[in-house]
């Protein structure tokens, strides 16, 4: 009797043990064909077993295609396609914005190696091995899914990209705004410049001289001219 639990225990760690850590599908060639038609295609309001079977994925084994696709994050839980879909389905540049998406998801394999889709398919393996669980079977299908996701990625466009400037001329970056205005946007392309002041004014002097030196600031440094001034 006291040796059932400890059974039991056990036989629940080594399943624990096994659970694959990043997402397969058990059709590696229809993930591979889906990726490369994507872009091809008009972008549907959900996907799922029934988009699949019009597009002529008939297996019912296709369709786990879709977790996939979640996880990687081309589409929501419930199957509708995300911004990055739509990016994805750029023929020019698509292929760059997948491959964040990828490091993200198989973090621990681009901590391990800094192009692990070039590696061998021992070491890739080797570290599959480490990294997820799952029998021989399961790691293949990984294994399998990593490539079809990796060969259409372009890793290295993605890391030549420069990061976006915060410019007054890209609305798609948030502002820091006073009265309506940037705070700093001259030019295009040109960075928002934060200024922040650190007054210390002087002591035993009138308030209208207080008043000036505000003025002063807000004139010389903003731009601004006060009631008085006009």
């Amino acid at each position: 009797m006291a040796t059932k639990p400890v059974a039991n225990a056990k036989k629940i760690r080594l399943e624990s043990d096994t659970t694959p850590k990043f997402p397969y599908t058990t059709k590696p060639a229809s993930l591979r064909r889906a990726l490369k038609e994507i872009p091809q295609k008009p972008k549907p309001k959900k996907i799922d077993q029934k988009l699949l079977q019009t597009w002529g994925y008939s297996d019912n084994n296709d369709t786990t295609i879709v977790r996939v696709l979640k996880t990687i994050g081309l589409l929501t839980d419930a199957g509708e396609p995300t911004d990055l879909y739509a990016k994805f389905m750029d023929l020019a540049d698509g292929a760059k914005y997948l491959a964040p998406e990828i490091k993200r998801v198989y973090e621990p394999l681009f901590q391990a190696s800094l192009a692990p889709y070039n590696e061998s398919q021992e070491k890739l393996r080797n570290m599959f091995n480490i990294n997820s669980g799952g029998g021989d079977r399961a790691i293949d299908q990984q294994i399998q899914t990593f490539k079809a996701l990796c060969e259409n990625a372009n890793f290295e466009e993605a890391a030549a990209a420069p990061a976006p400037l915060l410019t007054a001329q890209n609305p798609e970056i948030p502002i820091h705004r006073a009265n309506g205005s940037p705070t700093v946007a001259y030019g295009v392309g040109e960075p928002i410049v934060n200024i922040n002041l650190h007054i210390h004014l002087p002591e035993n002097k009138s308030r209208r001289e207080y008043e000036d030196i505000i003025e002063d600031i807000g004139r010389y440094i903003f731009g601004r001219q006060s009631d008085r001034a006009k």
